[in-house]
């Protein structure tokens, strides 16, 4: 049996008075059926058919998502066929890069390898190359952090050439300790830098003053400065060494010594050879080195 049933539909509701305006309720007639039985089985047959579509559409929206992924991939991703121009950019860019750490740091990596286990969850790696001119070879292993924690280096083996070893042969042996790569490559290059311009500077002053200034055949950290007319009883040392803190930290270290004879220090009424080395420092501190040694130079000439 149909029955025909009028039912007024209110639109909006309670709300109606608070839109601050008169609304007219609307209303439709609709029919529904009535049945004595089988009504519970035909809404029950419906949700099925929901459901059903509804997992057609995931299925359908996850094949498409993959679908879409691979050709990303296939088009921009790191597995695609690159070409040679692509190719040609890419080295261009590791060689500016290259260029630029070595222009910064002063490090030249000459060899480098990376093999990653399968879990890819830990990756060894070896690295060779110089710093300012002092060759080193690195080996170390790599934690590859999951989200939220850091890279954690461990097994870190160093080499280097045998007169920096012997320089530095402590705190070489500690940062390995350390697994401190980092402080590696910090500490050679601070050394590095001051070893070259150590070098560079008692090269000036002994191919201007040949006469007056040599290195210690002993110790090239000393340069000496001696006059023709007073080498025997008056030597002045520039003693240019570094220390290292417990961290490793480099520091250079520069002073002047006075080897001087009994009789010319009582002649020295106005104590110039004894107040020498404070002043030395006083310029150093103030115009640099290589004003300091110049300084000390004229001293002797004046001696």
């Amino acid at each position: 049996m149909m029955t025909d049933v009028q039912q007024r539909i209110d639109l909006f509701g309670e709300d109606e008075a608070a839109l601050g305006q008169t609304l007219t309720a609307m209303s439709r007639s609709i029919q529904r059926r009535v049945f004595n039985s089988g009504i519970s089985e035909d809404i029950q047959n419906i949700e099925q058919e929901i459901q059903d579509l509804n997992e057609a559409i995931s299925q359908r929206t996850k094949a498409v998502t993959r679908k879409a992924q691979d050709l990303y991939e296939m088009k921009y991703g790191e597995g695609r066929q690159k070409s040679e121009e692509e190719k040609m950019k890419e080295v261009q860019q590791l060689q500016s890069q290259l260029e630029r750490t070595k222009e910064i740091t002063g490090v030249v990596v000459e060899k480098y390898s990376k093999q990653t286990d399968d879990p890819g969850t830990d990756s060894h790696c070896s690295v060779e190359g110089s710093i300012l001119g002092n060759q080193f070879s690195v080996q170390f292993d790599v934690d590859i952090p999951q989200e939220g924690k850091h890279v954690t280096f461990r097994n870190l083996d160093v080499s280097v050439a045998d007169d920096l070893f012997q320089r530095l042969q402590q705190p070489l042996i500690q940062l390995s300790d350390n697994n401190a790569v980092g402080s590696f490559f910090s500490l050679v290059g601070q050394y590095s830098r001051w070893n070259r311009h150590r070098e560079d500077t008692f090269r000036y002053f002994t191919q201007k003053y040949p006469d007056t200034v040599s290195t210690d055949s002993e110790d090239n950290t000393i340069l000496l400065l001696q006059s023709p007319q007073t080498h025997d009883s008056l030597t002045l040392c520039i003693c240019w060494s570094f220390t290292l803190d417990p961290l490793c930290q480099f520091h250079p270290d520069l002073k002047l010594e006075v080897i001087v004879n009994k009789q010319l220090l009582e002649a020295d009424k106005e104590n110039v050879i004894k107040e020498a080395p404070q002043m030395f420092q006083k310029i150093v501190e103030s115009h640099g080195i290589e004003r300091g040694i110049d300084a000390m130079i004229k001293l002797m000439d004046g001696t």
